[in-house]
């Protein structure tokens, strides 16, 4: 047996192994809640934001299936 392709292929399955249990090990981490602003403190989420529709240029106008 080629021993390049021998490590080439345990490498290959080490890598995805060690990614498989390092994904079941994140799913068990439990992430902090995220810190709640002042009060008073206007939210920008929450904000909409007026957009203008400009007209496409000619050679970017939407297709039609007429």
């Amino acid at each position: 047996m080629n021993w390049l392709l021998f490590w080439a292929l345990a490498l290959a399955f080490g890598l995805v192994i060690s990614n498989l249990l390092l994904i079941k090990h994140a799913a068990k981490l439990k992430m902090p809640s995220a810190p709640k602003p002042p009060e008073g403190t206007k939210n920008n989420a929450t904000t909409t934001h007026k957009t203008t529709q400009q007209n496409p240029a000619h050679d970017q106008t939407p297709n039609s299936p007429e």
